[in-house]
């Protein structure tokens, strides 16, 4: 087939006002698509990848139609690159997996997720030609124990927005990441959920970069396995 739609997400089917994709409806579901050329995607695992790439491009828009689904309705991303061969496909599809993903509707509506990030303190290099190896080892120990308070807070700050929100997740940790976290807050909530955020950033002394709120990216486990 050399065209096909491509899927955004699932939303509830009501109107949705998107300037070019469409819904897909059946039985309160709706699948947000758009007819495109499949030869658009061939070859994009193979891109480097780069801000203006194809693949980048893709990506981009991808989130945005997810976003404006977003602002007027609960939704569920779907990975990158789902695509159907026709309305039919669409049709079988959220009827083979409509108690699901109306669980997963009923899961995220009302909620926002945000990101948290906290990285490790820069350090200045130390200059060591004229440090005794006892100094070097004091040294040593400081900064370990300095790396370790910093892990620490870096725990407790977790625990404290998990308590504040419905659901999170942590990723695994990269270069000077101490935490990369995401959190699942209901619209109702996320006053107390910000509010504990300063705090604790604050009285903890750490360097955070909060992004947010996005689709619940994060807390979206449907898959068109056979799409």
């Amino acid at each position: 087939m050399s065209r096909g739609l491509y899927a955004y997400a699932i939303t509830r089917d009501q109107p949705v006002d998107l300037a070019g994709p469409w819904l897909i409806g059946h039985r309160g579901l709706a699948l947000v698509v758009a007819e495109v050329e499949l030869a658009r995607f061939a070859g994009l695992e193979f891109e480097e990848p780069s801000e203006d790439s194809p693949l980048a491009v893709l990506a981009r828009y991808h989130d945005a139609v997810v976003r404006s689904v977003f602002r007027h309705a609960p939704v569920l991303p779907l990975r990158f690159g789902t695509v159907l061969d026709s309305v039919d496909a669409a049709v079988r599809l959220l009827s083979a997996r409509h108690e699901e993903v109306s669980a997963w509707l009923s899961r995220v509506e009302g909620r926002q997720e945000w990101g948290v990030k906290v990285r490790a303190a820069q350090r200045e290099p130390a200059h060591l030609d004229d440090v005794s190896g006892t100094a070097y080892l004091t040294l040593r120990r400081q900064r370990l124990v300095d790396a370790d308070l910093a892990r620490r807070a870096a725990a407790t700050l977790h625990q404290a927005l998990r308590d504040r929100a419905d659901e999170s997740v942590c990723r695994d940790l990269t270069r000077d990441l101490l935490l990369e976290g995401a959190y699942l807050v209901d619209a109702g909530h996320e006053e107390e959920f910000h509010a504990e955020l300063g705090r604790l950033t604050a009285e903890l002394g750490l360097s955070v970069e909060i992004t947010g709120p996005w689709p619940p990216y994060s807390f979206t486990k449907v898959e068109f396995a056979d799409a």
